[in-house]
């Protein structure tokens, strides 16, 4: 186990919770859709007079009540499923970097499994200005006022059903963009504060430094490509153009946080921490080798994401036979 493959388990929860939004917001287009397909069939004479017939006994005005009242429930929805993925992040790297650390270094680190108090007041006061509620009740109104708008606009222009319909999906996919990245940046946020909480505990310890690692495509905005490959200051900050953060998503500026998909990686002791059954990651020689590699590739313009990749399946820590413990052997430590 290593910490990139930690953090490929923990993007899977991300993406999880970005295919759960794209659900309900589907399932809600298709729902009004089908909605306001009945009241075209039942009621509208033509396109011409289509506002006209639906505004008749109020019937346009119920079904847009309707369908905002619908949408708070969504949104309801959305709202617990990022509360639950963001605490599931939380804890699953917070225990499989303490693992990482601890099995790595042979040094009992004093970690526990936070608890649920914890895990909410950390995240909660990690927005300062904003929570995840307001923010999303923000997107929820804003998709309301626009279909109000654009279900209005295209009965009083005579469009016609399918016109109208496409506005009403550029909208709701509009929305759905939206709070797919209000669960990203969420969910890169409860992972750097996780990582912040393993490296305060872990630092008591052993010397722990912060490397800035950006994400392997070339989509990565300009700002988080030249911080890539940074260490962190002696006080754990990276900076950037005068602003500091701890790690990513934590600078507080939409511009910098927003569907970042940057993380940190941590070497102990200035060693690169990986764990598995018969290899000495700590071997001198081994850490050396792959440092000096890592650093040539980045001088041939890889990212430090690359660079750590290749260096990794082209130099082999040597074979050794010790007690190895696995995760789950691990974890058992903390059941009562």
């Amino acid at each position: 186990m290593n910490q990139q493959e930690i953090k490929q388990e923990i993007e899977k929860l991300i993406q999880r919770a970005e295919t759960d939004i794209e659900l309900v917001f589907s399932l809600r287009l298709q729902s009004i859709l089908d909605e306001l397909n009945k009241m075209y069939a039942k009621f509208v004479k033509s396109d011409e007079t289509s506002y006209t017939d639906l505004n008749k006994y109020n019937r346009l005005s119920k079904e847009l009540d309707k369908i905002a009242k619908e949408i708070t429930e969504d949104y309801k929805d959305i709202v617990k499923k990022i509360v639950e993925t963001n605490e599931n992040i939380y804890v699953e790297n917070y225990l499989k970097m303490a693992y990482l650390f601890e099995v790595f270094t042979s040094t009992e680190m004093g970690f526990a499994p936070p608890s649920k108090e914890l895990i909410q007041t950390t995240l909660t006061n990690a927005i300062k200005y904003l929570t995840l509620p307001s923010i999303l009740e923000k997107h929820r109104n804003e998709i309301v006022r626009r279909l109000n708008i654009e279900i209005s606009q295209s009965l009083i222009s005579g469009e016609g059903y399918w016109k109208m319909a496409k506005r009403i999906e550029n909208a709701v996919n509009f929305s759905k963009k939206k709070a797919r990245a209000v669960a990203r940046t969420e969910g890169g946020r409860s992972l750097s504060l996780s990582d912040e909480q393993v490296f305060e505990q872990a630092s008591k310890h052993a010397t722990v430094t912060k490397v800035w690692m950006s994400a392997l495509d070339n989509d990565v905005r300009s700002a988080h490509r030249k911080l890539d490959g940074d260490k962190a200051d002696r006080d754990g900050y990276f900076h950037y153009d005068g602003l500091k953060a701890k790690g990513p998503h934590q600078w507080h500026v939409a511009k910098m946080d927003i569907n970042c998909r940057c993380i940190v990686i941590y070497l102990v002791n200035g060693m690169l921490p990986e764990v598995s059954r018969g290899r000495d990651y700590r071997d001198a020689n081994y850490q050396q080798k792959l440092a000096d590699r890592i650093d040539k590739y980045m001088e041939q313009g890889l990212t430090y994401a690359k660079a750590l990749k290749k260096a990794q399946k082209e130099v082999k820590p040597p074979n050794v036979v010790v007690p190895f413990q696995t995760y789950g052997e691990w974890e058992k430590k903390f059941v009562a």
